[in-house]
């Protein structure tokens, strides 16, 4: 338990204030820091479970309203990383904040490993393609199995369709937004022994769509159909 300071957030705003500054991001809060590229946010946030004397630096590359054809990308930074990793620290990735003089000491070591592991990684994603494509290698989509994959893939699949759609590999995108939706508009049934099946079985129970995903079925739907209308 830290000892000497009440919140974590607000002793990181201070202590890594130059270390945002010095990386060329801006500084949100005290946990949340963010650098505007072209057509995305390079971004890097510090985890720190309550009670913990450790946190966690995990950075990535965000596009916002990435689902919406026509979406503002600037509009908000606040949404999922499509590139995600976690600084590493030693053996297990873990900073020190048990007081003060730590955080401070781990914003010193952040800067100096977030130079080291990060800052090359995202210099390399220079464009939306090669973001694409290193979103593809970090799941287990495949080209080979398009038509093919299993119902828990599907937002990996609109993922990536989205990101090809940005990356101006429109009828590519449109494949991959039909595989989306093949997949999210396959029946759901839980069977009696448990697990689930696409397939109306004896005993199995429809499982009903929650709205989110009535929502995001929606949205793979409407952007099919902008599509097919562009290439036309």
């Amino acid at each position: 338990m830290p000892t000497d300071y009440k919140s974590f957030s607000d002793i990181a705003k201070s202590r890594f204030r130059s270390v945002a500054r010095e990386l060329g991001y801006e500084q949100i809060s005290g946990t949340h820091y963010v650098q505007k590229c072209s057509h995305w946010f390079n971004v890097f946030g510090l985890q720190k479970a309550s009670g913990n004397d450790f946190f966690y630096v995990n950075y990535g590359i965000t596009i916002p309203n990435l689902w919406k054809l026509d979406g503002t990308l600037f509009e908000s930074d606040d949404e999922g990383l499509v590139i995600a990793e976690r600084l590493s620290n030693d053996d297990d990735g873990a900073f020190d904040c048990a007081s003060k003089a730590e955080v401070e000491e781990s914003a010193s070591k952040v800067l100096q490993e977030y130079k080291k592991q990060a800052v090359p990684l995202l210099a390399s994603l220079q464009d939306l393609e090669s973001i694409a494509e290193r979103y593809y290698a970090s799941t287990n989509i495949s080209r080979e199995k398009l038509g093919e994959h299993d119902y828990f893939s599907q937002l990996g699949v609109a993922n990536y369709g989205f990101l090809l759609y940005r990356a101006g590999h429109v009828p590519d995108a449109l494949k991959w937004l039909k595989e989306a939706e093949r997949l999210m508009e396959l029946p759901v049934y839980y069977l009696k022994e448990g697990g689930i099946s696409h397939i109306k079985e004896k005993h199995a129970r429809l499982a009903k769509k929650e709205v989110y995903e009535v929502e995001q079925l929606a949205e793979i739907k409407s952007a099919i159909l902008a599509i097919e209308r562009r290439l036309r």
